[in-house]
């Protein structure tokens, strides 16, 4: 049984663990680089952990596999063809 999302007052409740979590797992960012400070507060993290919570699916989102190549513009490239 997973936990109801809300806490007694009717809040999502975001941790700093979780926050780190989505930004390993979704923009693949260190936790303690400079740039996660600017992609958490700049693209509402916390907002998008808390939608994903309701929605039932951060556990899931957070524990995928990570992609074949680590750089998403690897598959683009022309020089393999």
């Amino acid at each position: 049984m997973t936990p109801y999302p809300t806490d007694l007052f009717g809040e999502v409740p975001v941790t700093w663990p979780e926050v780190e979590d989505w930004l390993l797992a979704v923009p693949q960012i260190d936790p303690s680089s400079r740039r996660a400070e600017y992609y958490v507060r700049n693209w509402s993290v916390p907002d998008k952990i808390r939608r994903a919570k309701l929605a039932g699916t951060f556990e899931s989102i957070v524990n995928r596999e990570a992609p074949p190549s680590p750089f998403w513009w690897a598959r683009m490239r022309w020089d393999h063809v």
